[in-house]
């Protein structure tokens, strides 16, 4: 079984094999020896010498920068032809991978589009021409134009993201999110806008942000440490003070949860984990308060079990929530 949970850390094993591993993983004996398997393989990790371990910070500096010198001298070359560039450079967290995605327009010709992906699980960061920061959490698109940073800085976030802003008064950075639009010249804030939920939020950290109803009839301005949440059943929005970090964290892979009801925390799970959940509507509403940092998703489920009445039960593809009162520790 040691060799079974070192395969599951190391992401090898099939599905079939992970509901296998979280049945044994229940009992308080079984829990025991994957702590202590996993204690041991973060150390063998740890231990690889320095010099094995590629410096994906300073890689990462020196690619922007090259980028940066690059994108200077293409914009001057191609000034004179009335034509734009635009670099975007795509960080992956879990490998340190980038990618520089370009393309050359005619400054006069119509809009056309690009998305950026990211898929559950993984979280990216784009530096955008005009010094803009973007980190994208799973599950979310982004669609940006081929004039961005030069006649407007428009995007569209279907998902989560958080925006590190340059300034710049002449040119406001604007984001969409369906219903609403954030509007802003520099600044640090967080959007949500997941498809699967009801209410869209908008998190401040720094400087100022508008906030307008796509029906005009609504606006709010945001200071630091404020949230804006929107019902978009109800068409309503309401600004409470909260606390950035525990909105934003996630962009160094925490995941918090504050009295978040049952069928609002699967679906931060599913996103995360990239795992389908179905819920008994026994226990839907039920609230949890939890933060997630390096725990597996058999580490999570069992935290639920023990906290609720809830049972895990794996069938077929989808981990089913059920209902039990008597399996409360």
């Amino acid at each position: 079984m040691e060799n079974k949970i070192q395969q599951y850390l190391e992401g090898k094993l099939s599905r079939q094999e992970q509901h296998l591993l979280l049945q044994w993983i229940r009992k308080e004996q079984n829990r025991e020896i994957f702590e202590s398997v996993k204690k041991e393989w973060w150390k063998t990790k740890s231990s690889v010498p320095e010099k094995d371990v590629p410096d994906f910070g300073q890689n990462r500096l020196s690619e922007r920068l090259k980028e940066k010198k690059q994108y200077e001298r293409v914009r001057r070359y191609l000034t004179g032809y009335k034509y734009a560039a635009i670099f975007l450079l795509i960080i992956s967290l879990s490998g340190g991978l980038f990618l520089v995605h370009s393309f050359l327009v005619p400054s006069s010709s119509e809009l056309k589009f690009s998305e950026i992906h990211t898929g559950a699980g993984q979280v990216s960061g784009m530096t955008l021409p005009d010094g803009s920061i973007v980190w994208i959490n799973s599950g979310t698109r982004l669609i940006y134009n081929n004039q961005y940073g030069i006649s407007n800085r428009d995007i569209k976030v279907d998902g989560e993201a958080y925006f590190s802003v340059s300034k710049n008064k002449k040119l406001p950075f604007i984001v969409d999110i369906g219903l609403l639009t954030i509007e802003v010249t520099g600044t640090q804030f967080e959007v949500s806008n997941y498809e699967d939920s009801n209410t869209a939020k908008v998190v401040l950290e720094q400087g100022s942000v508008n906030i307008h109803a796509k029906n005009n009839k609504l606006f709010m301005q945001l200071s630091p440490d404020e949230m804006a949440s929107f019902n978009k059943k109800t068409m309503t929005i309401e600004k409470t003070k909260v606390n950035p970090e525990y909105y934003t964290s996630w962009r160094s892979g925490v995941m918090h949860v504050f009295e978040l009801p049952l069928n609002q925390v699967v679906l931060k799970l599913e996103k995360r984990y990239n795992q389908k959940f179905k819920v008994d509507p026994a226990i839907k509403d039920l609230p949890f308060t939890f933060s997630i940092e390096t725990q597996s998703l058999p580490e999570v489920l069992y935290l639920l079990e023990r906290i609720a009445p809830v049972k895990a039960v794996q069938q077929g593809d989808i981990i089913e929530l059920k209902y039990n009162p008597k399996d409360i520790h």
